[in-house]
């Protein structure tokens, strides 16, 4: 057997046998493991004189936050009986305990998204109310993180404005000290696609609206308004359109959206908010309602119309512009042909935004044949921009044949881009 030179060799000493040097090769590791295993002794004593003192001075200083998470933890399993305990306990810590609250509500369930929305209510009281710096910055918090919330979360916090808002003495928190926060909160929501969401919200809005002079947060408020009346549940929609036709609210134009709506009562609703809105609803956005499905509402719309100057011709014309079948639509044409008296510019250029290209081909080939001056620069619109290709290449060959001129838009303004 080949054996391997160690030190003890090199000085001359003889090994009679394997078993002496393989006793002398476990003496040299055990002096070696001796030296370094006192090295690491050295080492590991080193670092926990020096780091244990931090690593109990950081648990100390983020005390708040650790113990936040081990009661929102528990507050999450606790049985119902328990729960205020863990609440109260919450509101009494520091103002780092704010972050496990929402960081939970980031995935927060139907179930736990009440309780630790109560959690932070309960530690916004707990620091003074909302004139508390330590409640504005975490206000603040919230807000910036309220899209990252879940759905049951944004819900809950919602209704925790809510009862702030009705809550607090005045001035109003959501307009005063919490106001950047409320803005955030609530023009993401329109975005947020949370239907039910938009109940706590409609609260808000109630109390808001009507008292609030910051520009920007009205503006908020009326976009909820505007959501709520097309996605929200029936009886929100109906709270909501009241609401917009209010005088000291004057949104009687966001109640539009809602004649189209699927439900008939939210259409009995709304028509009769815009029947005698004549400043702001204009009588094209009435006449679709000429053909709903409900006799009540067809003869509510009819009234509206009639109330606002139009005759029984005027009605048919616009009861055939409305239909949804492109063949009833081509008989405008017809109409227009048969009575000189009406008005073909209006009734013709109506029909040239048709959204059937059939449509505005017939009504482009009448324009093109009548002497009407004010007409042209709707050919020219319709030769640049129609979405059918067909039809624009249409306008463009009548603007040829009948050596209509282009219209400079810019000598007029935009004014004849109608």
């Amino acid at each position: 057997m080949i054996l391997p030179v160690f030190p003890i060799q090199l000085l001359g000493l003889p090994f009679l046998t394997p078993k002496v040097y393989i006793s002398s090769i476990v003496v040299f590791l055990s002096h070696r493991l001796t030296k370094m295993l006192k090295t690491a002794r050295f080492v590991i004593t080193l670092a926990l004189v020096v780091c244990l003192p931090a690593l109990i001075g950081l648990g100390w200083w983020q005390r708040d936050y650790l113990m936040g998470w081990y009661l929102t933890d528990q507050l999450l399993k606790a049985e119902p009986q328990y729960k205020s305990h863990y609440i109260d306990a919450l509101a009494k810590l520091g103002e780092n305990a704010q972050y496990p609250l929402l960081d939970h509500l980031e995935k927060a369930t139907d179930a736990s998204a009440p309780d630790l929305t109560k959690a932070l209510g309960k530690m916004f009281d707990a620091w003074g109310g909302a004139p508390s710096p330590l409640s504005q910055q975490c206000f603040h918090h919230l807000a910036r993180r309220f899209t990252s919330f879940s759905a049951p979360a944004q819900t809950q916090t919602i209704e925790l404005l809510a009862s702030i808002s009705e809550n607090s003495p005045p001035p109003n928190p959501l307009t005063n000290d919490f106001l950047e926060g409320t803005k955030l909160i609530l023009g993401s929501l329109p975005e947020a696609n949370n239907p039910a969401a938009l109940v706590p919200a409609m609260k808000i809005v109630s109390q808001l609206i009507k008292t609030n002079t910051d520009k920007e947060l009205h503006s908020r408020l009326a976009g909820i308004m505007a959501k709520a009346i097309t996605d929200a549940p029936v009886n929100i929609k109906i709270q909501a359109i009241h609401l917009a036709i209010a005088p000291e609210v004057g949104l009687t134009e966001l109640s539009i959206a809602a004649l189209q709506d699927k439900n008939v009562e939210v259409r009995k609703v709304a028509i009769l908010a815009c029947a005698s809105a004549i400043e702001s609803v204009s009588v094209d956005s009435l006449l679709p309602s000429l053909h709903d499905s409900d006799s009540e509402i067809r003869a509510y719309c009819e009234s509206a119309l009639i109330a606002r100057g139009l005759n029984k011709e005027h009605l048919q014309l616009g009861k055939l512009l409305t239909d949804p079948r492109a063949s009833k639509r081509l008989e405008v044409l017809d109409s227009l042909m048969d009575d000189t008296e009406l008005d073909q510019s209006l009734w013709l250029r109506k029909l040239s935004h048709d959204s059937s290209p059939a449509v505005r081909v017939a009504a482009l080939r009448m324009m093109s044949l009548q002497e009407i001056p004010d007409l042209h620069d709707r050919i020219d619109q319709m030769s640049r921009s129609d979405p059918s290709k067909t039809v624009s290449d249409l306008a463009a060959f009548y603007l040829k044949s009948n050596k209509l001129k282009p219209v400079n838009y810019e000598a007029l303004g935009n004014s004849g881009n109608k």
